[in-house]
Parts: structure tokens; C-alpha cells; sequence
């Protein structure tokens, strides 16, 4: 039987994280657009030392990541009983999250391997991010507004706290990192999607800016989608309506429609 990964925050492992790799990853996060958790304090992606799961497994100078949700949703998850609606919240949205960095990851030159009986991405090596995709972010750039107008308040509250739950950012300024939502046209003469948004994920600013050849805007689709695969998860699990539709020959669309029935805390 598998073990559930654990509440509360990893400890602190007595080794030390190799600068070098450690530089190299958190370079990789901060350019997808993903908080990291300093200090092991969510929400964000916490780095550590791995540990040993036992005396065959040589993961010296290996470095473990684990994604932190909220503190709110950590702390009701901490005091429920197995498979109650706050811990099992928190196990779908890690599972989520840790996945995606098993996609994204790679992507940005650093090798990542999910360990599915640790609950946990290891990461084994890491190359330095091409120049134009280093420095600082620049001047915020004009452009629409990652909350399109014409989104029901209703909609964009499920979001925030929803989002706010699993720990994710939501862009509040053009340009800025994390979920935006889209207008979200309709499929056919049926289907009313006045309203409703299309959830979508921005990068940092350096990837927005440097994606302007087709290699760099490639690898911007790449991040967003891989991004954007775990929210239906995380989302949803964190109190939100929110469905994929796609349809045949046009892009996917990932539909928040409002607040769910049951969400996991009681507002």
C-alpha cells in the first residue's frame, strides 16, 4: 500500500544543498512563474537535501522538492483524519503540482524524477538557462489584462481563493506571473459561456520577453501548458467548478464556471 504523502512541511535534512544545483533549479521555478517556499514555509516549492529512504539508496548531493500549498489548507489538512475533504484536497493538489515540475522541469535543462514512495521530485542535475533567458525580468509590458473583463465576480472569487488554497498565484497586472483568465468563446450556437473563464498560466516576465524566436515561444507554449495541465486538479480539489472541454480542431479550453458544491474548507 502506498503511503500518503505526509501534512505537515518536510523537515530539514542535516546535509547542505549543493549551491551550484540549487541556483540552477530555483533559476528554472522563478522562470515557469512557480513561488518557492524559502525558509520551508509555503505556499511554493521547497527544496531540501534528499534523505536516504534507505541504505541502497545513494541520493548524496541529490536535491528534493516538494510542493507546499497554503498554510490554511496545510493546517486543516493536519488536523483531519485520513481521506477527510481538507487532507485529501491537499494530497490531490501536491500530487498535482509535483507532477507538472516532472514535466516542466525538463524543459528548462534540469533533469527531475518523480520518487513515488517518498512523495517527492528528485532532482539529479541541472544545466545553466541560456543568457537571453537570465537577468532581471525588465519593465512590466503592456498588454490585456490577465482578468479579461466581462468574467463574473463570482468566477474570479472562486479562482483567488481556490488558488490561494493550493498555494498557486494569480496574475493581477500584465505580464505577471501565474493564472489568468481568458473570455472563453463558444464552442457552438448552444453553448452559453457568458461569464465563465478560460484558465490559462503566464510565465515570468524574462520567458515572455526572450520568446520572441520560435524556439523561445515554443518553449513558453510548453511551460503554460504544463502549468495549466495541474489546475483542473489542484483547482478543483481546492473548491472550484472548473472542466476541460476540447473540441475537435480548435485549442483546448479549461472552463472555471464558479465555485463548486463541496468545497474542501468552509469559508
Amino acid at each position: 500500500m502506498t503511503t500518503p504523502p505526509s501534512t505537515t512541511a518536510p523537515t530539514a535534512s542535516r546535509g547542505r544543498l549543493d549551491p551550484v544545483l540549487a541556483d540552477h533549479v530555483m533559476d528554472a521555478l522563478h522562470l515557469a512563474g512557480l513561488p518557492i517556499a524559502h525558509g520551508g514555509h509555503g505556499p511554493g516549492v521547497h527544496l531540501r537535501p534528499a534523505e536516504p529512504l534507505d541504505d541502497n539508496d545513494d541520493c548524496h548531493g541529490l536535491i528534493a522538492l516538494h510542493w507546499l500549498p497554503s498554510r490554511r489548507l496545510a493546517h486543516a489538512a493536519a488536523t483531519e483524519q485520513h481521506k477527510q475533504p481538507a487532507h485529501a484536497a491537499q494530497q490531490l493538489v501536491v500530487n498535482a503540482v509535483q507532477h507538472t515540475l516532472t514535466v516542466l522541469l525538463p524543459l528548462l535543462g534540469t533533469t527531475a524524477d518523480r520518487a513515488f514512495h517518498l512523495w517527492e521530485v528528485r532532482v539529479t542535475a541541472a544545466e545553466p538557462l541560456p543568457r537571453e533567458l537570465t537577468g532581471l525580468p525588465g519593465p512590466r509590458p503592456s498588454g490585456p489584462a490577465p482578468i479579461a473583463p466581462g468574467i463574473r465576480p463570482d468566477v474570479i472569487t472562486a479562482v483567488r481563493h481556490s488558488a490561494a488554497l493550493a498555494g498557486l498565484p494569480v496574475a493581477t497586472h500584465p505580464g505577471d506571473p501565474g493564472i489568468t483568465l481568458r473570455p472563453c468563446p463558444p464552442l457552438d450556437p448552444g453553448d452559453d459561456t457568458t461569464g465563465i473563464a478560460d484558465l490559462g498560466w503566464n510565465p515570468s516576465r524574462r520567458l515572455a520577453a526572450a520568446a520572441t524566436g520560435h524556439a523561445a515561444w515554443n518553449l513558453r507554449a510548453a511551460v503554460e501548458e504544463a502549468v495549466r495541465q495541474a489546475l483542473p486538479v489542484a483547482l478543483g480539489a481546492c473548491g472550484l467548478d472548473v472542466w476541460w472541454r476540447r473540441p475537435d480542431g480548435l485549442p483546448p479550453q479549461l472552463r472555471a464556471y464558479g465555485p463548486s458544491e463541496d468545497p474542501p474548507i468552509r469559508r
